[in-house]
């Protein structure tokens, strides 16, 4: 009898020892067939590096140079803004090509980066097809509140980026000119310019007003008022009822 009993005693005992390493396989995230080979396994992957993932590479943008250099970024009533770029203008065998500040200067006569960002700031823009677009403002003269003369001006800007060069940005400002002449006469390029900062009409020494507008100017506006008395802008005339010093 006591032999029985002592051997259900070691039975039991090794039961409750089975069990609490079956509870501590359970805890460490399952059971492990052998215990030498989970030692071994550990050791393995603590010598093993993971593998680090690459950073993206960065994308380089050059600026554009020569023609294709921005001189000026507009501010545009489209998406974005407009470049202006340096461009160019040639005259070959009776043909002209060109785009640009170069061209506009150099064939429109239109000197005034302002002038330029009235107008691809306003609200006139029409599609010309693809991913040209036609803009226009109008400057005019008024002699005595009468409108003499009004141009609109026009300028063509291209959103596609494929002819841009290098820098991923639209081509921009294509050309920009007077409707019906080829120059403009320098008062258009102040005028827009001036309007484009927000200054106040400005009064010709003839007397006359130059103006700018998004819409078709009046054909007559109030007379400006008579300037004070000034001589050469730097000597003034006062009165007084003591003597002046």
């Amino acid at each position: 009898m006591k032999t029985a009993h002592s051997v259900g005693v070691a039975v039991a005992a090794l039961a409750v020892v089975a069990g609490a390493g079956t509870a501590q396989a359970d805890v460490q995230g399952g059971p492990q067939p052998h215990g030498g080979s989970q030692v071994r396994s550990g050791a393995a992957l603590r010598g093993v590096t993971a593998p680090q993932e690459s950073a993206p590479k960065a994308v380089t943008v050059k600026a554009a140079t020569g023609p294709y250099k921005i001189l000026k970024t507009l501010k545009y009533s489209g998406p974005g803004n407009m470049p202006l770029r340096n461009g160019y203008y040639k005259v070959r065998n009776g043909k002209q090509s060109g785009f640009g500040w170069t061209k506009i200067k150099k064939k429109h006569a239109i000197t005034k980066y302002g002038a330029i960002e009235f107008i691809t700031k306003g609200p006139n823009r029409k599609h010309q097809g693809g991913k040209s677009y036609k803009q226009w403002a109008y400057a005019g003269k008024f002699v005595n509140g009468r409108l003499v003369k009004q141009y609109r001006v026009l300028v063509s800007v291209q959103e596609s980026i494929k002819h841009s060069g290098r820098d991923h940005k639209p081509k921009g400002v294509i050309t920009a000119y007077c409707e019906g002449i080829t120059r403009c006469p320098a008062w258009v390029s102040v005028t827009l310019a001036k309007q484009n900062q927000g200054i106040a009409p400005q009064t010709a020494p003839q007397g006359g007003t130059f103006r700018a507008s998004y819409a078709s100017l009046p054909k007559s506006i109030p007379a400006a008022p008579a300037r004070a008395a000034v001589a050469n802008d730097t000597v003034s005339y006062h009165g007084s009822y003591r003597s002046l010093r």
